[in-house]
């Protein structure tokens, strides 16, 4: 707040301003890891809000186009493993997307009465469709320094979970698609 009150200009305020949001991301954060120590103390059980999670990963990863299509209207606060999970996939989206030059990724995101069903879209190289990616082959990654554990991760949290998740390469075959349906989420 200091530091965007001594701005020279309007850029560098508006840049202060990012700086301050990802700084309260960053603040909140912490609260959420410590949160389900704490819950386990108190007995009562920490929720995330699914439309602010997705909120605070596109300002973290603002040169991204995420194309968003479905509802989850139904769904206001969830198990914080799903706001991770979302984040890890679209990261790995993001990334995928990236290194073939392209910002965009798809998400998919809809509730029913039987649960959560999502499908994140990359436009990256995709995988090769002879290898199957899950289950026989976790740690896939195509990133230079990649070791394909945000996979890894994201299948362990979606059966811990109940649910399934698969990879599939792209109908046009440009990309893959991570989809994932978890049953009977709590409402809000």
């Amino acid at each position: 707040e200091d530091l965007a009150a001594q701005a020279q200009s309007d850029v560098q305020r508006d840049e202060f301003g990012t700086l301050k949001t990802l700084l309260e991301i960053c603040r909140d954060r912490v609260r959420e890891l410590a949160a389900p120590a704490e819950a386990g103390l108190t007995g009562r059980g920490a929720r995330v809000d699914i439309q602010r999670v997705i909120e605070r990963w596109q300002l973290v990863r603002p040169t991204v186009a995420l194309h968003r299509t479905g509802s989850v209207a139904g769904l206001q606060k969830t198990d914080p493993a799903i706001g991770y999970l979302l984040q890890a996939l679209l990261n790995n989206a993001a990334d995928a997307s990236q290194q073939t030059g392209t910002s965009r990724i798809d998400l998919h995101m809809e509730t029913d009465g039987r649960g959560l069903r999502a499908a994140i879209r990359d436009y990256g190289r995709g995988f090769d469709p002879g290898h199957a990616v899950l289950p026989g082959r976790l740690f896939r990654t195509s990133k230079p320094e990649g070791l394909g554990i945000g996979l890894v991760l994201s299948h362990a949290t979606v059966e811990r979970l109940g649910g399934e998740l698969s990879v599939q390469p792209a109908i046009d075959g440009r990309g893959a698609v991570v989809s994932f349906f978890l049953p009977s989420l709590e409402k809000a």
